[in-house]
């Protein structure tokens, strides 16, 4: 078994993964830079319990960060539950899958890496790779299986958080589909601006990337808000919730 874990600044998704790419379940939990290493173990502990996990079955285990603050404790928790050290996922892991042609490689997420991995060995190239976390980004690889590099974008519980923290009137709502394009009340307006909002905005960054790249590009999405904000784009997109952990794999 191959344990992979996606620490984001909102949560740490884990997976588990056999040898042969299927991926069997996953948890998560919140991102708590302020926890130590007792927290994670706990955590760990809980979703092995529940899935059935046998530690000596476990032969890797591969992590994609991009809060650094949590790494050290995360990786204490999985050698004192497991004995594995883990492999923390780099630039240097992409060399021969994908060539990361940005001015400051060293500045690019991890995550966003693992996506266009993912990306590039099940859907082919060129591809637009969105993903919907705390930050909406589109990354761009051409036809030669270079990332070009994208955009990076409040993430759509993000921008609705801001908006609901500014505005005093315009309390949280649950991001859904409203019962009118045309918001009759103040709860519909926010649930239409924010889906179909989210959802032109991304057709739109799309139509200005396509030109950039040859014919039959491959258009997947991943993350948290994909299988709400997807559905109502234009664009034929792929959801594949696990595009970063096939990434890692």
């Amino acid at each position: 078994m191959h344990v992979l874990i996606d620490i984001g600044n909102s949560t740490v998704v884990i997976a588990l993964a056999y040898n042969n790419g299927d991926i069997t379940a996953t948890w998560r939990f919140k991102t708590k830079k302020e926890e130590t290493a007792s927290f994670f173990r706990y955590e760990l502990c809980q979703g092995f319990r529940k899935y059935g996990v046998e530690i000596a079955d476990i032969e890797k285990i591969t992590v994609s960060s991009v809060v650094p603050e949590v790494n050290d404790d995360l990786a204490q928790a999985v050698v004192d539950l497991t004995g594995i050290t883990p492999h923390f996922f780099s630039i240097a892991d992409a060399e021969g899958i994908v060539s990361i042609d940005v001015e400051s490689p060293s500045q690019l997420g991890k995550d966003r890496l693992a996506d266009a991995i993912g990306a590039a060995k099940c859907y082919g190239v060129p591809a637009i790779v969105i993903d919907f976390g705390t930050a909406t980004t589109l990354g761009v690889i051409d036809e030669n299986a270079h990332f070009l590099g994208g955009l990076i974008i409040p993430g759509v519980k993000t921008s609705l958080s801001a908006l609901s923290t500014r505005a005093s009137q315009l309390s949280s709502i649950t991001i859904e589909k409203p019962a009118h394009f045309i918001g009759r009340n103040t709860l519909e307006c926010m649930q239409s601006g924010i889906l179909y909002g989210t959802a032109t905005m991304i057709d739109g960054l799309i139509d200005k990337l396509l030109p950039t790249l040859s014919a039959d590009v491959h258009i997947i999405a991943t993350g948290g808000m994909a299988k709400t904000i997807v559905p109502h784009c234009t664009h034929q997109i792929i959801i594949d919730p696990y595009l970063l952990f096939k990434g890692l794999l």
